[in-house]
């Protein structure tokens, strides 16, 4: 294949698994990153000496990363650090506290204190989600240019495993008699943006994958991830341009052109991949008669929820697990709140990272931090967020304090950050600051999540809003998806 000059909008991880494989086959890359950082909303956030994690946390199925590099002839414990954590999380819920292990037997023994008689359902469930990943992981992998493409023999024989009709609640409850443990197998989707109760049943192979393959720290944070990726790009020769913000997308004749930087600098390319918020670019980076989808059918789409940050350093350390979940009293509710109510939750679910639990990098001696996400309503909502930003951050320490059972909190803060949703849209340029994009129900799945766009040959779309979905295994899918592509077309 001629060598191509690829252009990359984005430095976040779909963005640069792009660029490593196709660095490694030739072709000159150039990524533009509006921030002066790697990662996009997996970049690292400093402040007084203390690391944060500005977006994900957490991760699972390495296997994807792992694969990754290996196509690019590195081997991932090179570059970076991997720490299989057990528990998985805590999970406050009602009276009880959940701590799931990756260790079967050990998750069976909390389950049998807590849920006696449950023991038995969850090996039922852990078996079925095998079978049903197997006949989705391909599903996952599959390119989906055409809504034809449904009508493959793959997609047909999955067709079972979708359990079409049934949202993720319903399969649960085939497994799980107690609502506190369905909730322990649930809450997962609000990292897609979304309520339980509105959730595709297929979705029932996330909290497998975290029970099988289990939940990983990264030393110094997920960060380090997309900066290893960012150093193997440059290894190959590619260049990444931080601090160069996107202006303008230019097209003539059904193709990019070029890109226009902020400084008046026009960049031209032969191919170009668009790893920024796609929303958000649909609606900004081009002119409003030659943007490959109209604002209205933007504004028709679903999008997931919010979250309210905060990113505080700590005089202190707290006997905490890396991960901690503090359940609101009625999840539904709580969800139909943020998602259809568009309001601000009465009752708060908080999940508290606290990386100093099993990696001392992150602060400063004997001193720790806390990143703590709170899903609210995007900014479809009427919330003035300027003016509720006090009495939220109050709610949250509180809460913190009496369901955490920890004394006087506010007074170990050395320093923090608050980003609210509006601060996800004006200065991470994300759509309506909905930080996990798309919405996941059927009607945004497989080939009807924006993958391309017809009117444009010579663009692909790759991150949590392309298929097949957002979090970190599926973003590097959708770059593995969108090079097959690129390689196919030329």
């Amino acid at each position: 294949m001629p060598e191509k000059k690829i252009i990359i909008i984005g430095a976040g991880p779909g963005g640069l698994a792009v660029a490593m494989q196709l660095t490694e086959q030739g072709h000159t890359v150039h990524i533009y990153e509006k921030a002066a950082e790697i990662g996009g909303r997996t970049a690292l956030l400093k402040q007084d000496g203390f690391s944060f994690d500005l977006g994900p946390t957490a991760l699972n199925m390495p296997n994807v990363i792992t694969a990754l590099f290996t196509e690019c002839h590195r081997n991932v414990q090179d570059y970076i650090k991997l720490v299989s954590l057990d528990p998985l999380y805590s999970l406050y819920i009602d009276d009880i506290i959940f701590n799931p292990s990756p260790d079967p037997i050990k998750t069976k023994q909390e389950i049998s204190h807590l849920f006696p008689g449950e023991e038995e359902h969850y090996d039922r469930f852990m078996r079925d989600n095998a079978k049903k990943m197997i006949y989705l992981l391909p599903l996952w992998q599959e390119s989906f240019t055409s809504l034809w493409s449904v009508f493959q023999l793959r997609t047909l024989r999955a067709l079972p495993s979708l359990t079409l009709g049934n949202h993720l609640v319903d399969e649960l409850a085939k497994y799980f008699e107690d609502k506190r443990l369905r909730l322990a197998f649930s809450f997962e989707t609000k990292f897609l943006g979304m309520s339980p109760w509105e959730t595709p049943g297929a979705f029932s192979v996330i909290p497998f994958a975290e029970h099988y393959f289990g939940v990983f720290h990264i030393i110094g944070g997920i960060n380090r991830l997309t900066n290893a990726m960012s150093e193997i790009v440059r290894e190959n020769g590619g260049e990444i341009h931080l601090g160069q913000r996107v202006q303008q997308i230019n097209t003539a004749s059904k193709e990019i052109t070029s890109i226009t930087l902020e400084s008046g600098e026009i960049v031209e390319g032969d191919y170009f991949f668009l790893n920024a918020d796609y929303a958000y670019t649909m609606s900004h980076l081009f002119s409003e008669s030659k943007a490959p989808i109209s604002l209205k059918k933007l504004s028709k789409k679903k999008y997931s929820c919010s979250g309210f940050a905060m990113y505080i350093g700590l005089n202190t350390t707290l006997p905490l697990n890396v991960h901690t979940v503090i359940f609101p009293e009625d999840f539904r509710v709580h969800m139909d709140e943020i998602m259809h109510q568009l309001i601000i939750p009465k009752d708060l679910s908080i999940h508290i990272t606290y990386p100093a639990a099993v990696d001392k990098t992150m602060a400063p001696p004997d001193m720790s931090t806390l990143r703590i996400l709170v899903p609210v309503p995007n900014n479809m909502s009427s919330i003035d967020w300027e003016q509720e930003r006090p009495a939220m951050r109050a709610r949250i320490i509180k809460t913190i304090e009496e369901k955490l059972n920890i004394e006087n909190l506010e007074s170990h803060i050395l320093t923090e950050k608050i980003i609210t949703p509006f601060d996800w849209e004006d200065d991470y340029h994300i759509f309506k600051g909905a930080i996990f994009n798309l919405s996941h129900q059927w009607s945004q799945l497989g080939p009807l999540r924006p993958n391309k766009t017809p009117s444009i040959k010579n663009m692909k779309i790759v991150g949590g809003s392309a298929h097949p979905a957002n979090s970190l295994p599926f973003i590097l899918e959708s770059a593995n998806i969108a090079v097959r592509k690129f390689n196919e077309q030329k």
